[in-house]
């Protein structure tokens, strides 16, 4: 009997997979995986090591998708280029939130994402970060990208107007709401953490 000519599983497959059932609400459970997937449990093990190897296979579809297979243009000061390398990733999590959720608990290893970190290291070392600070300044910058990403996950209107009073009641009726809520929230966060690495960088060369 002929082969058929598209492989039924592949890690690939199996991370596509996972990403659409996690994003429509569901927990990553490997057998309810399999059954949408229409194969046995057993056989993602052939492609994947449990259930981390799932989340690893999703982070690798995500990544191909939205991390450049070459390295960005080193155009620009360094601040220039921690803009690029943090709206490539917040775009990656906002659009995903949940698989997020799941990529946070699993040790990453791709080339591709380790060429992202080396790219903010670079950017902080040419900042003038010292470098006793320089990975935990990364630790922070990536706090902020996962903390604005999850945000996505929030309702259009996170505070009630109606229960609010004083200057808080004052302004939130004409605040942002929904995706422009958020946007906006990541626009003014990176440029507060921005100004702040070179604030410091300042202070101490001062």
């Amino acid at each position: 009997m002929a082969r058929p000519r598209e492989a039924k599983l592949s890690r690939e497959i199996i991370g596509r997979a996972a990403i659409e059932y996690v994003e429509a609400g569901n927990d990553l459970q490997l057998v309810p995986l399999a059954k949408k997937l229409g194969v046995r449990v057993s056989s993602l093990y052939h492609h994947v090591r449990g259930r981390e190897g799932v989340i690893q296979a999703m982070r690798h579809v995500l990544v191909a998708e939205y991390v450049p297979d070459q390295p960005m243009q080193e155009d620009g000061d360094w601040a220039d280029r921690v803009r690029r390398e943090v709206e490539t990733t917040w775009r990656l999590y906002t659009d995903h939130p949940r698989s997020l959720a799941l990529m946070l608990t699993v040790v990453i290893d791709e080339p591709d994402v380790m060429r992202v970190y080396s790219t903010l290291v670079d950017a902080l070392v040419e900042a003038g970060v010292p470098d006793d600070e320089i990975l935990t300044t990364v630790e922070v910058i990536d706090a902020f990208t996962f903390g604005a990403a999850l945000d996505a996950l929030s309702p259009d209107q996170i505070l009630e107007p109606e229960e609010a009073d004083g200057k808080l009641g004052e302004l939130l009726p004409g605040h942002l709401v929904g995706r422009a809520r958020n946007r906006a929230m990541f626009d003014h966060g990176l440029d507060l953490l921005i100004e702040g690495i070179r604030s410091r960088v300042d202070r101490a060369s001062g």
